[in-house]
């Protein structure tokens, strides 16, 4: 084969969007490679309808230079019937695109199995993540998240790939406004990508023109991670902001109308405008079309279901040893939302403050402080968020990019996308991607420290009128044990010792220390001492021989 023929970019997989790329790549005068898994034989028909599609448009005669003529677009598009045929077409080192494998780790494995053995060190490969949109209707077709440890992806890269000197990366699809969708029909799929960052750099040219990518991490696995990260971060955000609009209505006395009109207002020109205030603020204005009579808000049972990826960010900050106060909080918020018949019972048998005991507080100024509580509050979901990324990476010795991360959460048609996280990821791209805590950054603590007053009399407001607000209490919580110098842990450490002696050690001493807490331990320590010297100091005795006369 002629330097001539050799493509560079291969495609297996020839779905949909996998023959749109590989068309658009043929027009553009790149040489592409195709080869479908399913039916080796179908590549030919794809190319065959490409070639009569466009060959009235080449500007080359049949006539021309043969050379020239591999160049035609028409004939950029070449067949392959193998997989070994097809890695001997593409130049070196290869770029390849598998598409049409998103729900079928299996025939992923058995293309790689195939594919690997015909590969060099260089060479990159890249899966294409959910390539068609579906509109959900029922709970039981919410996006199934794939857990990072399962991506098939992740374990081949770190098993096969990465010993090989191959660069395997994956494509993980962030769910979008489906609004958004239906009104911008070019609206692009938006992916993150997890895999070696030389590799995606040289494949990005290919894969831009037909989704918003960025590059989240270093290891496939990464992708996944990211995506299970903004998903915990979303349901923490929006039970702030659920809290929020309940202390409105229980506290304040706002009917519907008035919180959508306050929410209409945040947005407008407040410091948490984002998709979640817009979108709530249309939801409370929403007339029920069935009863007609109020709102559909006020018809919607209040429990919420969950699955296996709802737990997962608890059970991983767990495991890290990680603090997540406020996504945790919004975890349990949920438990006890399922609680549904517990609750109606218990709230006509446990009491609540009525009358005098109830504060009494002007309305513009909840209003006010709401806002300031909510911003601090979503700050504190993002820390925690970001902290256990970091946490994840340094366990999977990951290079992971948080700026890029903000960056994809925060596309316009994203349920973060918000004022807030604009100048989060303003504020970590100045400081350069830094790995310390994000309530660290200086626009970030100075924003909070403009706020965190309004969020004290919210969390008090709360607490003193018997109004339920886990995040926005858990947060301020953690807010506040994050910058305290000294945590009263001290006693529990004093405790622990004084039950079972188990030690503890003293700032600015070496050392592991114990105390006699009372006469007893005194008395304790003395006679152990006392078996301890006696163990010491006995020999045993030598028999006497007995004298023969």
């Amino acid at each position: 084969m002629s330097l001539n023929e050799i493509c560079e970019l291969g495609v297996i997989g020839l779905t949909s969007l996998g023959q749109s790329l590989a068309a658009h790549h043929a027009i553009k005068k790149r040489r592409v490679c195709v080869y479908d898994y399913d039916d080796p034989s179908f590549a030919p028909q794809v190319i065959k309808e490409f070639r009569t599609s466009i060959e009235q448009d080449d500007d080359i005669n049949d006539d021309d230079d043969p050379a020239l003529n591999t160049t035609r677009p028409s004939r950029c598009m070449v067949p392959s019937n193998s997989i070994k045929e097809f890695a001997t077409i593409i130049s070196t080192p290869r770029k390849i695109i598998i598409f049409g494998t998103h729900e079928d780790d299996k025939k992923f494995d058995d293309i790689w199995n195939e594919l690997r053995v015909n590969l060099t060190r260089g060479d990159m490969v890249l899966r294409w993540g959910e390539e068609e949109g579906s509109m959900m209707t029922h709970p039981s077709d919410q996006n199934n998240l794939q857990f990072y440890t399962e991506s098939i992806v992740g374990n081949l890269s770190k098993l096969q790939a990465e010993p090989l000197g191959i660069g395997l990366l994956e494509m993980v699809k962030l769910e979008q406004d489906r609004a958004a969708i239906i009104r911008e029909s070019d609206i692009q799929d938006t992916f993150v990508v997890g895999g070696p960052e030389d590799a995606y750099n040289q494949l990005s040219l290919y894969v831009s023109p037909f989704a918003l990518i960025g590059h989240v991490g270093s290891s496939a696995a990464c992708a996944h991670y990211a995506r299970m990260v903004q998903r915990a971060v979303e349901f923490g955000m929006a039970q702030c902001l659920a809290e929020g609009c309940d202390l409105l209505k229980k506290a304040a006395l706002y009917e519907n109308q008035d919180v959508g009109r306050t929410l209409t207002k945040w947005q407008e020109g407040g410091m948490i405008s984002s998709y979640l205030v817009e979108i709530s603020s249309k939801i409370y204005y929403k007339r029920d079309g069935i009863t007609k009579k109020g709102h559909v808000i006020d018809h919607i049972v209040d429990s919420i279901d969950l699955n296996g990826s709802d737990t997962w960010f608890s059970l991983e900050a767990t495991k890290l040893g990680v603090p997540a106060p406020t996504i945790t909080a919004a975890l349990e918020a949920r438990f006890l939302s399922n609680m549904k018949e517990e609750r109606v019972d218990a709230s006509s048998i446990l009491g609540a403050p009525e009358g005098a005991d109830t504060p009494s507080v002007m309305k513009d100024q909840i209003s006010e402080d709401l806002q300031g509580a909510i911003y601090s509050a979503w700050t504190c979901v993002v820390a925690e968020g970001l902290s256990i990324f970091v946490a994840a990476a340094e366990v999977g010795q990951w290079e992971v990019n948080l700026v890029e991360c903000l960056r994809l959460w925060n596309l316009p048609a994203s349920f973060l996308n918000s004022d807030m996280l604009d100048k989060m990821h303003s504020a970590l791209a100045e400081s350069q991607g830094n790995m310390q805590h994000v309530l660290l950054l200086p626009s970030i603590s100075a924003q909070l420290q403009a706020t965190h007053m309004s969020w004290r009399r919210i969390v008090t407001l709360c607490f003193a009128s018997a109004i339920p607000c886990p995040c926005l209490g858990a947060s301020l919580t953690y807010y506040d044990s994050y910058r305290s110098k000294i945590l009263p842990s001290g006693l529990i450490r004093a405790q622990r010792d004084f039950f079972g002696g188990y030690g503890y050690n003293r700032f600015n001493e070496e050392g592991w220390y114990t105390s006699c807490w009372v006469q007893e331990h005194t008395d304790g320590l003395k006679r152990t001492t006392k078996k301890l010297e006696k163990g010491a100091n006995d020999e045993p005795k030598k028999k006497k021989k007995k004298k023969t006369k």
